[in-house]
Parts: C-alpha cells; structure tokens; sequence
C-alpha cells in the first residue's frame, strides 16, 4: 500500500541505485571524445557521432521499452538492462578504433534507453499521486548529482591518458548500482496483454508535450558534446568543472521546481527555464574567462534544471498508471532524438563555423520550443487533464 511519503526506503534505494549508474555512464561522457580525438585521431565531426549514435540507439529502444514495462512489469526490464549495461564497460578496453568505439556506443544506448525509461516509470510508481511533480524533481536530482560530479571525476581519473583505469572504475561503480537495483522492491504493475502495436509503444497524447523536449535538446547536446573542447579552445583549465556549475544550477531548480508545478501549474516554469537557457547559451559566444564561463554552466544547468522535470510531470499527468511505460518512451524518445540529431548536425556547424558560434545559434534555437508551447501544448495539457479525470471518474 502506497503511503504519503517520497523518501521510503525503495524510492531512497532505487535514488541511489540510479545515481551510481548514471555517475559510471557519464565519467564517459567528456571523456571519450578526448579519447576518441588523443587515442584514435577522430576530428570534431566524428566526435558528434559518439553522443550521436548512442542517443539514437536509445531512441529505436525506448518505445519497445515502453511497452515492455506495461506489458510484462518494470522489474524484470530494469534489471536485465542493467546487467548488460553493465557488462558493456568492461568492453570499452576492445575500443582500439574509432568503429569499434561507435559499435560500444550502440549498445550502451540501446541499454541507457531501457534503463532510463524504466527506472524514471519505478520512480513515478514509488512516488505518491499528489506528489508526483516534486518527487519527480527530486528523483531528478540522481541525475543532476552524477552529472555534478562524474565528467570532472572522469576527466580527472583519465589524467593525461589513463583509459584503462577510466573503464574499470566506471565498470565496478555500476556494479554497485546493479547490486543495490537487486533489493528494491517495485511495485507489479503490467497490463498482461503482450501483443505488440504502435499503440502501446507510445503514447499520442504526450506527442505534443514531447515535441517542445525534441527542440529543447538540441542544446543539450551541444554542451555534452562539446563544452570541454572549447574551455580548452579558450585555454580554461579545469574546463570540466563546467558540469559541476551546471549541476548545482539544475539542483536548486529541481529543489523548487516540483512544487510550484503541483500547486501552479507548468506555464510560467517553462517559460522562465527556457528563456534562462537561451541567456546562458548566447552568452557562451562571449566568454573567454573562468567565471563567466562557470556562470554559463549555472544559467544553463537552471534551464534544464526547470524544464525537465516540469515537461516530464505534464506527459505522466495525462496518462492512466498502466501507460506510464509508453509515456515515458515517448517522452525520453524525443530527447534521444532531439540529442542525437542535435550532436551530428551541430558537430558539422563546430567544424565550419566554430564552438562559439554553434552555441549562439543553439540559444536562437530554443526561441522554437517557446512559441511552440503557447500555439500548440498548453491548452492540449489543460484538455487533456479533464478528459483524463473523467475518464477515471466513469470508470
């Protein structure tokens, strides 16, 4: 029986489990662009393609993943999923050419696809209905806090090179998680109908909510694919202390954001995350110093820190329990799409136009997202909220 509290055990354990993965997924993360560019010769454009086909892959996986979940149960999907993901690590010391490293990448998005979808639909299910926008946010705050922490940490157990101590670490501290995601017990929620179709991988009426996080990860991708290169373009040391800043920004969003969006609705957030976004990203263009540039990271970090989770709650809000899997899948679809066409076709703007200007054009992006909420999202929320609480009022 589900009580009133966020922080039982299971949500506290499945935080942590959570966290642990994502630390081992993203000591990578500004990591192997160095080593694909030091170790195997890439240039910038391939660089692109390492966040690119991973995000992709994760896109093809998510909307089986989704029905999976609700179909069969979300234990069983997270787990087998972990164990792989987990294994994989151990495979990156085969990573002896840049073909193999993008082979390593596909299969490590298919499982971050899997894992994501399912473990972010464990949190909703273990978080209260009232409550569902600030433990949301918090849950959240896994992924902040390993982005916090994990790409400085990555950057500082490579050094000057040190690859095979980066694959190992990262393989035994998501062993860890794997061990802790073995104790937590989830809620048995599935539909038992396992017949697979368009409809139950996704979810129509989150399309249009999943459309403005398309738009929004653009960005995102931008930054994960490239902010470490340009703090050394811009002669910065210890350039990733960038996803230090930025986390800290996404931290005391998340903190707030979860209960403004139960008590007062997603509008003025999305707004303020976007246009908080857009400051920080054109003002990238026009840094050349430490603290200007870490205060970008803070802008940055903010708008994520508001938009996410706020985006996310709106897509869970609208969907009965049983289609939370294919709500999520839709959901995080549209950001791996949204990261992994925004790392390839930015990698190519990088390379001709230069990181300065790719993130000034990124800021310009988000101005679609924004308009695109008011023409065409928030109304379709406010509709879509009724007809859900008469549809559960019937039933």
């Amino acid at each position: 029986m589900q009580t009133d509290k966020i922080l039982t055990r299971d949500f506290v354990l499945h935080f942590i489990s959570y966290f642990l993965m994502a630390t081992a997924f993203y000591f990578l993360l500004p990591t192997l662009p160095v080593y694909a560019v030091d170790a195997l010769g890439a240039n910038k454009n391939q660089v692109g393609y390492i966040i690119g086909v991973y995000a992709l892959s994760a896109l093809i996986i998510r909307p089986f993943c989704g029905y999976a979940l609700d179909a069969y149960g979300r234990r069983s999907v997270y787990l087998w999923a972990l164990g792989i993901f987990t294994l994989l690590f151990a495979l990156y010391h085969l990573s002896s050419t840049f073909f193999i490293l993008l082979i390593l990448r596909v299969f490590h998005g298919f499982t971050w696809g899997t894992i994501t979808t399912s473990g972010s639909t464990i949190a909703a299910d273990l978080i209260p209905e009232n409550k569902r926008g600030e433990g949301i946010g918090y849950f959240g705050l896994a992924m902040t806090f390993s982005i916090a922490f994990a790409p400085y940490a990555g950057d500082q157990i490579m050094g000057q090179g040190n690859f095979t101590n980066l694959f190992n670490i990262s393989f035994a501290v998501c062993f860890a998680s794997l061990v802790l995601a073995l104790i937590i017990k989830v809620p048995n929620i599935k539909t038992g109908e396992t017949k697979l179709s368009i409809k139950k991988m996704f979810d129509g009426r989150v399309n249009r909510i999943a459309a403005v996080m398309f738009m929004g990860a653009f960005p995102y991708a931008a930054i994960i694919s490239f902010i470490r290169i340009y703090s050394d373009e811009l002669g910065l040391k210890q350039g990733a202390l960038f996803f230090i800043f930025m986390a800290i920004g996404v931290a005391v969003a998340r903190l707030l954001v979860g209960k403004v969006m139960d008590r007062k609705g997603p509008t003025g957030i999305v707004v303020i995350g976007l246009v908080v976004t857009i400051i920080g990203l054109i003002w990238l263009k026009y840094t050349e110093t430490f603290w200007p540039f870490m205060m970008c990271g803070v802008l940055v970090g903010m708008g994520n820190g508001l938009i996410m989770p706020t985006v996310q709650t709106m897509a869970l809000n609208i969907v009965p329990i049983e289609r939370r899997g294919a709500a999520n899948a839709t959901f995080f679809s549209a950001v791996d799409l949204g990261i992994g066409a925004g790392s390839i076709a930015l990698g190519y703007v990088a390379e001709y136009y230069g990181i300065d200007t790719m993130f000034f054009i990124c800021g310009l992006i988000l101005l679609l997202p924004l308009a695109f909420y008011f023409l065409f999202v928030r109304n379709h929320y406010y509709r879509q909220l009724e007809l859900l609480k008469k549809e559960e009022h019937n039933g």
